[in-house]
């Protein structure tokens, strides 16, 4: 093999990208998309089962409490930003 196929065959392994979830080719941008697509989507089952199982563990007086620090986060923040 000759030094410009030992670069390109280089070049081409460093455009693919592996992970947990599998080897994605960067170059392919669909791939890409779809690849870290399935990393959000998990990570947003992941946190909001870390939030089902936080809640759980709260007290009534704890939850009250939350419920109301969230409604006044949504009233200052959230709805500012949608006005």
């Amino acid at each position: 093999m000759n030094k410009k196929d030992e670069k390109d065959e280089k070049y081409s392994e460093k455009k693919m990208f592996t992970d947990s979830f599998g080897i994605v080719d960067l170059t392919n941008k669909e791939a890409k998309e779809e690849h870290f697509g399935e990393i959000a989507q998990y990570e947003e089952a992941r946190v909001k089962e870390a939030q089902r199982k936080f809640h759980a563990r709260m007290t009534q007086h704890e939850k009250e409490e939350a419920a109301k620090w969230i409604g006044y986060y949504r009233y200052m923040v959230v709805d500012a930003d949608e006005k």
